[in-house]
């Protein structure tokens, strides 16, 4: 059996009984990256050094991973990413398929990622919504953000999406350009003591970030939403 073993983004309080069991029992873990499961077994005072750790991620050749798949259908083994469930969005995803291609029975502890607290938090409609994961670093960011207009302004769904604080303020910018009109909810450093929640306009929430209201520290989650009109109600 394969475990998919969600872990704390910054909160070390933020893990489950069952996952802490887990790091205990099982002796073959493959992650994201060795030192950062290192860390964490010693945060909570798990015995690291009788278990064996495998670096798995996107640069991983293909040769290596079928190996990997072997020992994952005949032992049970951890999969653990650097924070918070592995993986919605993580270019190694494909792991799932795998799992699936070769037979592995695995199972995916539930618990919160990125994307639960924002869309508690916003304040509009969260019946249905649209995930995009990482804007684009370079190629492709004004498609993105014009399918994101497309998406909030004429579909009225809201989008949801990561950025990076080296980028957030050329995002807002872009989509200033670009005549947004809706609203946006900006959440950054969840979990963490400084965690924080603004919901303003594009234009506001560039303000905000330029006064220093919004610190440009940590991972931003961006909410777009569409601004419905105050008669009218989305069925």
């Amino acid at each position: 059996m394969l475990s998919f073993i969600p872990t704390p983004i910054g909160n070390k309080e933020d893990i489950t009984l069952r996952a802490l069991r887990l790091l205990k029992e099982l002796n073959v873990f493959f992650c994201e990256d060795t030192r950062t499961t290192i860390k964490l077994m010693r945060m909570y005072e798990i015995e690291y050094r009788t278990k064996e750790l495998f670096s798995l991620t996107s640069f991983t050749s293909d040769r290596q991973i079928l190996d990997y798949v072997d020992r994952m259908r005949h032992e049970d083994c951890g999969v653990l990413s650097e924070a918070w469930t592995p993986w919605l969005s993580d270019p190694w995803k494909s792991l799932i398929k795998i799992c699936r291609e070769y037979d592995v029975k695995f199972e995916i502890l539930p618990w919160a990622n990125a994307l639960i607290s924002p869309v508690i938090a916003t304040p509009s409609d969260t019946s249905s919504f649209v995930y995009k994961w990482f804007v684009p670093l370079k190629k492709g960011r004004k498609t993105f953000f014009e399918d994101v207009l497309q998406t909030v302004q004429v579909v009225l769904q809201p989008v949801y999406m990561y950025e990076s604080v080296h980028r957030i303020q050329k995002s807002l910018t872009q989509l200033h350009k670009l005549w947004y009109t809706g609203k946006i909810l900006i959440a950054r450093e969840l979990t963490k003591m400084y965690e924080q929640y603004e919901t303003w306009s594009v234009e506001e929430i560039i303000a905000k970030i330029e006064s220093w209201a919004i610190p440009l520290k940590g991972e931003f989650v961006l909410w777009c939403y569409p601004d419905y009109p105050k008669k009218w109600k989305k069925n």
